[in-house]
């Protein structure tokens, strides 16, 4: 018997994950530096069955089925539309998910990826959603949470998903998201919510709404596609021409040598002017992004004060679009002035 089966089948009957279990865990499943997918699939069989807590299994299954669905299919850093699909299927698989493996998973895949799919940031808005809805009592890591209610760490958690691994403001914030946010909001609606929530809830749609112009990173195609040319790799040639060129120079190398100057200087000039075509066009994708169109009024006054009052997060939302947006629909001008 594997120590993967033995260690399942000894968490299926006692719901604990031992120190040594982990151990052996690691040993195996890193021995060769790959993590298949039939080890990550044990990894969430084995975590399923878990109920006592233990922070040495919570970081290994999070390494682990992280280094599988970043690392082990090309290119490298970008979670693929499958893998985040077989994973979602994997976590509801579970009644309710694990807040410290299951959304430290998902958490972590956002932060660390390049890209991933917008519906798997809306199912991990949903799940942490569910984890603040329902969560009651102690967690994994005995932390006590209050069902109904956002509190600190549940804010800590929405922004590691929200913002991902860019500064905040950084990342485009999908409609999907956007919804998975509102949901959380009406469900803990006249909550003793903290009140970072609030701020966490106006700025995030609001980079939906009018601010969101997203960071430039490449799609995975992009990336797959530039892989597929050569574009990461330096061929043998190139590096014994650069060896050649570099330690056994020619004549005519040292003669290339005294262009330098120049060539260094035309090549500083090109950056910059591409610089600030880059900036330029950022700036007129802002200028764009501050409008607010009316396919996005019409959805923000669909989620806006639906029963006549607006809670919290929707007056900071609304206040957060009076300030940021070039210019407002008659509609929303009027709603603007409720808040006012």
């Amino acid at each position: 018997m594997t120590d993967l089966a033995r260690v399942a089948s000894s968490v299926a009957l006692s719901g604990k994950v031992e120190p040594a279990d982990v151990v052996a865990l690691r040993q195996a499943i890193f021995a060769d530096g790959v993590v298949s997918r039939t080890e990550a699939e044990a990894l969430f069989a084995i975590e399923r069955t878990r109920a006592a807590p233990n922070d040495a299994w919570s970081a290994l299954f999070v390494e682990a089925v992280t280094d599988y669905a970043l690392r082990q299919e090309s290119p490298p850093d970008y979670l693929s539309d499958a893998t985040a699909d077989w994973i979602a299927s994997q976590i509801k698989l579970r009644k309710e998910p694990s807040m410290d493996a299951d959304m430290a998973l998902v958490a972590e895949l956002i932060e660390k990826a390049r890209e991933v799919p917008v519906a798997f940031s809306a199912f991990a808005l949903r799940l942490a959603k569910d984890a603040v809805v329902y969560g009651d009592g102690a967690d994994e890591r005995g932390r006590m949470h209050k069902s109904g209610c956002v509190d600190a760490a549940d804010v800590a958690l929405l922004q590691r998903i929200l913002w991902g691994a860019g500064c905040e403001g950084q990342l485009a914030i999908s409609r999907e998201e956007a919804e998975a946010l509102v949901a959380i909001a009406d469900a803990t609606t006249g909550a003793s919510n903290v009140p970072a929530f609030e701020d966490l809830f106006a700025r995030a749609i609001g980079n939906y709404l009018i601010g969101a112009t997203g960071r430039a990173v490449p799609t995975r195609q992009e990336a797959l596609a530039a892989q597929t040319r050569g574009d990461y790799k330096m061929s043998l040639n190139g590096i014994l021409r650069a060896f050649h060129t570099f330690v056994l120079p020619s004549v005519a190398d040292l003669k290339e040598g005294m262009n330098l100057r120049s060539l260094t200087q035309e090549v500083s000039a090109a950056a910059e002017t591409e610089t600030r075509d880059r900036e330029d066009a950022r700036a007129a994708a802002r200028a764009v992004a501050e409008i607010m169109t009316p396919d996005k009024a019409g959805w923000l006054l669909d989620h806006v004060g639906k029963n006549g009052v607006m809670t919290g997060p929707e007056k900071a939302l609304v206040r957060f679009i009076e300030n940021n947006a070039a210019a407002l629909p008659p509609e929303l001008q009027a709603v603007v002035a409720k808040v006012a």
